[in-house]
């Protein structure tokens, strides 16, 4: 299986596990949404709903895959998403820290694009 395959995998267990737990404590209104385009590598856990302070609709997650490197554009867990990702064996020099500004990627171990 070539670079680009094992990465959508782990992405997609990764994810899968996150979507799973979530599902086991459902929020009332709230429904977990996985979502996979390996077409345009993007990989979304999501929720949308209804709860008391009004409507929630947005990523959780958002992962993906551009010029061979993994960028975790968002990342609202509690523990952080790329752990998950180096423990499946994501390397840190193919991992983008998206969501930090690009002169803060510099002072990281992961890439900086």
């Amino acid at each position: 299986m070539d670079q680009l395959n094992i990465y959508r995998t782990i992405i997609k267990d990764v994810l899968t596990r996150y979507y799973n737990f979530d599902r086991e404590q459902p929020s009332p209104g709230i429904e977990s949404i996985l979502a996979f385009d390996e077409v345009r590598d993007h990989y979304f856990w999501a929720q949308v709903g209804w709860n008391s302070m009004g409507r929630t609709c947005g990523s959780t997650v958002y992962i993906r895959i551009k010029d061979g490197k993994v960028w975790v554009e968002e990342d609202l867990t509690e523990d952080g998403v790329t752990q998950d990702l180096l423990e499946a064996g994501i390397p840190k020099h193919d991992i983008v820290l998206g969501f930090q500004h690009p002169r803060e990627r510099a002072l990281t171990d992961f890439s900086v694009a």
